[in-house]
């Protein structure tokens, strides 16, 4: 017959899959009427809205917008102008361990933007663009902590702690953000805005009974023409503070945010050359983890029956280090000619990988430099990627679960012909290690143990090196506290080579 077991349930989320799906989206685009012909492209930037997430049995279904802005020299006229193209994207990846009750944290990336003159009133646009997913799912483990009834047959138990780095709640929360941005004193009337950059950050984050506080800012960084042509930026921190709900144990736990954008809109207000309307709509994305104790049954044995126990085996996650640091970069990117006047600098971040090298883990992230600038024949631009390093010493027993964000905008010089670009790269990293441990599941108590004729009641010998109280005991199917008293030992604590004396139960 089976054993009546004393259960522990454990419940969080657990994550079931992680996949990196990368895609190319193409299309041609007609130059407006109202626009002027295309003499030369100088640069194409894409924002990826995801603007639709759903898990489903065995797969994930997402969609959304790429938003491109072309920035070009019209033929015949001096100056710059810029024009959108929306590219609409979709995909359904087979993820066999979703299901529908799963829930997806997702960050887009955009890798690369090209554009392509056909003619004058035409082109072509390539964006490549990666979604790194991570599905989680809730979870109820039960697990064993004791056997009821010990006494009843002779059921001598040893108990212990399972310690796991447990993911405690998943959590998202979409929220929106509108504002009038109004252009500082020293910059000119806009007579057209060009192109607007948002990013949004989380500084803070913690958890307060069940709910989660967090708050940060979104930049937002509009490039404009003025009235004499020339073009000048304009930079916003607009400040959020939200709340979400946090889960019933993640107090005291880590949060890690990740923020996207759905929709972005900046638009002039109508008569007014210095002020937009800002929209933007926000997904956060929250996980919360900390470390998990449960009481669990290791080992155990009768004196008086034959046991059968059944080991199971459950995931557990150890948390082998963690931190944040950050690597000031600085890349010299080639021009054609003498570069004058800088008028825009930007560091795209895109791709993120990782490599073993010996003890030690190397994360990487690809950045793409972008400088726009006045040259003697008129506008030019150039770019350039690099790939940002960081090594983690002496964390080769684990993955390393990672996230990178651009500290401040990047600052451009001249240096001679070319431009060195700067900025700082914060890593933020954890290392996890996973593991299947083995617990007891069920037992199976047989038949009633007789002691035979023939063997002694007392046996003397030697303890063994590795062995402790709990391991003779077993051995010879009696208690500790029996081989104490025959022993004359006052506490467990044995050593190799002292002589016990050790009674056998009679039944």
């Amino acid at each position: 017959m089976e054993l009546e077991l004393r259960q522990e349930t454990v419940r969080g989320w657990e994550s079931v899959c992680r996949a990196t799906l990368e895609q190319e989206e193409t299309a041609e685009m007609i130059v407006p009427d109202a626009c002027p012909d295309i003499w030369q492209v100088l640069d194409g930037e894409a924002r990826l809205l995801l603007q639709r997430k759903e898990p489903q049995d065995g797969k994930g279904e997402f969609s959304g917008l790429l938003k491109t802005t072309i920035l070009y020299q019209p033929e015949g006229e001096q100056g710059l102008r810029a024009m959108e193209v929306t590219l609409p994207f979709s995909a359904s990846p087979e993820l066999t361990q979703l299901t529908r009750r799963s829930m997806l944290h997702v960050i887009p990336r955009v890798l690369s933007v090209d554009v392509h003159l056909l003619n004058p009133r035409k082109v072509l646009v390539r964006v490549g663009y990666c979604l790194d997913i991570e599905g989680f799912e809730p979870q109820a483990r039960s697990l064993t902590s004791l056997v009821e009834e010990p006494e009843r047959y002779g059921i001598r138990q040893k108990t212990g702690e399972l310690r796991s780095f447990q993911t405690v709640y998943a959590q998202e929360k979409a929220f929106t953000y509108q504002d009038t941005v109004v252009l500082p004193a020293g910059r000119p009337d806009a007579v057209e805005l060009l192109r607007t950059r948002a990013q949004c950050t989380c500084t803070e984050a913690r958890v307060i009974g069940s709910k989660l506080v967090f708050k940060g800012e979104a930049m937002l960084q509009l490039l404009c023409r003025g009235e004499d042509g020339a073009l000048f930026t304009g930079e916003f921190h607009l400040p959020y503070s939200q709340i979400m709900d946090a889960g019933e144990d993640s107090e005291e736990g880590m949060c890690s945010m990740d923020l996207l954008f759905t929709d972005v809109k900046c638009t002039p207000v109508e008569e007014d050359r210095r002020s937009f309307q800002v929209e933007l709509a926000v997904q956060a994305q929250a996980v919360l983890r900390r470390e998990v104790t449960v009481p669990i049954l290791t080992d155990l044995y009768s004196t008086a029956y034959e046991v059968q126990p059944e080991e199971v085996t459950c995931p557990v996650l150890h948390l082998l280090g963690q931190g944040e640091e950050q690597e000031s970069v600085r890349e010299v990117v080639g021009t054609q000619g003498l570069p004058g006047n800088l008028l825009d600098v930007q560091a795209r971040l895109g791709r993120t990988g990782q490599s073993q090298e010996g003890e030690d883990q190397m994360l990487t992230q690809e950045v793409e430099l972008v400088v726009l600038y006045d040259t003697e024949e008129g506008l030019a631009s150039a770019r350039q990627k690099v790939v940002v390093q960081h090594r983690l010493s002496g964390q080769s027993g684990g993955k390393a679960v990672f996230s990178t964000e651009l500290l401040r905008e990047p600052t451009a010089a001249p240096a001679g012909e070319g431009v060195e670009v700067s900025f700082p790269l914060a890593f933020r990293w954890m290392v996890l290690e996973k593991e299947e441990a083995p617990v007891i599941g069920r037992v199976t108590l047989g038949e009633k143990r007789e002691l035979g004729a023939r063997q002694p009641s007392v046996i003397l010998r030697a303890v063994h090196p590795g062995e402790d109280l709990w391991t003779v005991a077993k051995a010879y199917l009696t208690t500790d506290s029996d081989i104490m008293e025959a022993s004359g030992l006052t506490s467990g604590e044995i050593f190799p080579g002292q002589m016990l004396l050790i009674p056998r139960k009679s039944s």
